[in-house]
């Protein structure tokens, strides 16, 4: 099956990628690396009416040390997560997780902040972040949101949305 009719927007920036979102609500859906969201949307299980494709936003995709935290960005894939030594030191609950993700080439494409978006079961990243008992972080534009991960995910495919604050 092929999916339903979409209109496709890929913006460069987080300002413009939350503008689109905030235009096209409650309709958009954002893609990340399509390995979760695309199968849905080819078998209609998501029939979103606008994507917002952040794979040409560049700063959402880094790993780095913040000082007393790991930093991942939502659209770092999920072989470069298995490659950091950096991950791999400071979080390895993390790192062997990611290596049982699929086959090479869904982790050369799958992202970490899509599997933990579209809650999807085959991809268990949110698993690690779930039993580290610290947050992971929300922007928008006006102001960061932090929230816990902890009952964010209520179902294979579904994500609660009101546990992410927008405002």
């Amino acid at each position: 099956m092929k999916p339903a009719p979409f209109n496709h927007f890929a913006p460069t920036s987080v300002p413009e990628a939350v503008e689109l979102l905030g235009q096209h609500a409650p309709d958009a859906r954002v893609l990340a690396g399509g390995q979760s969201l695309v199968p849905m949307m080819n078998f209609r299980l998501a029939r979103p009416d606008v994507l917002v494709d952040l794979n040409r936003i560049s700063d959402l995709s880094y790993i780095r040390d913040d000082g007393d935290c790991l930093a991942i960005g939502a659209m770092t894939r999920e072989r470069t997560i298995e490659n950091s030594d950096l991950v791999k030191s400071a979080c390895p609950l993390v790192h062997d997780a990611t290596l049982n993700i699929a086959h090479l080439p869904i982790r050369s494409r799958g992202t970490i902040g899509g599997s933990i978006a579209n809650a999807d079961p085959a991809a268990i990243s949110s698993t690690p972040i779930k039993a580290d008992p610290r947050a992971a972080e929300n922007r928008n534009l006006s102001k960061k949101k932090w929230w816990a991960m902890l009952g964010l995910n209520q179902r294979p495919l579904r994500c609660q949305r009101s546990a992410l604050p927008l405002s």
